[in-house]
């Protein structure tokens, strides 16, 4: 599956309000994608004005990590340098989400952008993700 950005879902925050409500970023449908498909959706954060984040997803036969990049903005998603930060973020250190559930960083972050990092671990899978951006 080829790379995508959150601005070619036509998710572009509000101008009227402080908070970003993205809502659904991503709908992968139930075997849409291959077994041991890499595939990657790219975020914005500081560099598009917020520093906190919360992800709701909904997993099945899919591995999600959340990477992170201070790249300068003029540096294309793709050849940016990316570091996981899934452990840092989950609360019993675990290096990949493989269930349903969600994550509230509600602490102040200045990371430039995220990266959800999906790798499918069955035919049958599927994959919601539901996001809100806002500024501390």
């Amino acid at each position: 599956m080829a790379d995508s950005t959150l601005s070619v879902l036509g998710c572009t925050p509000p101008l009227s309000i402080p908070t970003s409500l993205d809502g659904k970023i991503l709908a992968v449908v139930n075997g849409q994608l291959p077994d041991a498909d890499t595939s990657y959706l790219y975020v914005g954060l500081a560099k598009d004005g917020y520093n906190i984040f919360s992800l709701q997803f909904v997993l099945q036969a899919t591995t999600l990590t959340i990477e992170v990049s201070n790249d300068k903005p003029d540096v294309a998603d793709a050849s940016a340098t990316w570091t996981d930060i899934t452990s840092d973020l989950t609360s019993g250190g675990a290096t990949s989400i493989t269930a349903t559930g969600s994550l509230m960083i509600s602490l102040p972050i200045l990371w430039s952008r995220l990266r959800f990092k999906r790798v499918t671990t069955n035919a049958t899978n599927a994959c919601t993700l539901i996001m809100t951006r806002g500024c501390f």
